[in-house]
């Protein structure tokens, strides 16, 4: 029959936010440790050397998120109805930078809310830094 590939010793894994940042899990046999490290592009920005007793805790943790995302139900927040272009773009990022849908344009076109964004109210956007 066929030979068994062989085992991976390391496996490097994507920032869900998909901005060149990295984790990466390597497998040390001759140590019996896991070292854990964080990457932003080649270069790397932090790391963690696991017992093999301690990645069993871990991995219950991984399992124990894996199992609840896999049975819970479909989230009821779908994206609003997006317009074609860049106004469609600009619907969608205010939509995730505000965290409620935006108004349809039949009920809020052309009209300016008085309030601004939650984020702004929290100070993560400033005058200056639009302006750049």
């Amino acid at each position: 029959m066929g030979e068994r590939p062989a085992r991976r010793r390391r496996v490097l894994i994507e920032d869900a936010r998909r901005n060149g940042h990295h984790l990466r899990a390597t497998w040390h046999p001759e140590r019996g440790q896991f070292v854990i490290s964080t990457w932003s592009k080649d270069v790397c920005t932090g790391s963690a050397r696991l017992a093999v007793g301690d990645v069993a805790e871990l991995a219950c943790l991984l399992v124990d998120g894996v199992s609840d995302a896999a049975s819970a139900p479909p989230s009821s927040a779908t994206a609003p109805p997006s317009r074609p272009g860049l106004p469609g773009f600009v619907d969608r990022l205010r939509w995730l930078v505000q965290g409620r849908p935006p108004q349809s344009p039949a009920r809020g076109a052309g009209r300016r809310s008085s309030t601004p964004p939650a984020a702004a109210q929290r100070g993560r956007f400033t005058a200056a830094s639009r302006s750049a």
